[in-house]
């Protein structure tokens, strides 16, 4: 069975860690963050799950085996975390300001890629943002740049 993030965390995020199992645990915590979105009107979308691969493939350029494998251990780690805590914490901790500001962008881009924008989806972007500390001008310039129209 895959190890929750949890367990992950404390296993990687030592000083003396290697880099590319930091950039690892920087992925797992961004595609769980993509999936939670995804998940948060309780009706994952097809589109939601291609626009997350594509953007997940643009940002840490893997290949197919390397996505399929991140976005099981990350669906593993989102059924097993007790909160949003144990993503935000790595983003946080590895990303600069316009980083996870740039985070919060895709967390939009998700929402709105079925064409429907969710309470319960805006509801988590918001927390979200919030916990990554991402102003209410970022938050909302994020939102447009988008594609929010309302």
């Amino acid at each position: 069975m895959l190890s929750s993030l949890k367990e992950l965390l404390v296993e990687h995020l030592s000083t003396d860690e290697p880099e590319d199992a930091r950039e690892h645990t920087l992925q797992l915590a961004t595609a769980a963050l993509l999936l939670e979105i995804s998940r948060s009107d309780a009706d994952i979308q097809k589109e939601e799950l291609e626009l997350i691969r594509q953007r997940l493939r643009d940002r840490f350029d893997l290949d197919d085996s390397e996505m399929d494998a991140l976005l099981d251990q990350a669906e593993s780690s989102v059924d097993t975390s007790v909160s949003l805590h144990e993503f935000t914490r790595v983003v946080n901790d590895h990303l600069s300001r316009q980083e996870r500001v740039h985070i919060v962008e895709l967390l939009w881009q998700v929402a709105f890629a079925d064409g429907v924008l969710d309470k319960h989806e805006e509801f988590y972007v918001r927390k979200i943002a919030d916990l990554l500390y991402v102003s209410q001008k970022d938050f909302i310039q994020t939102k447009h740049r988008a594609g929010y129209t309302g």
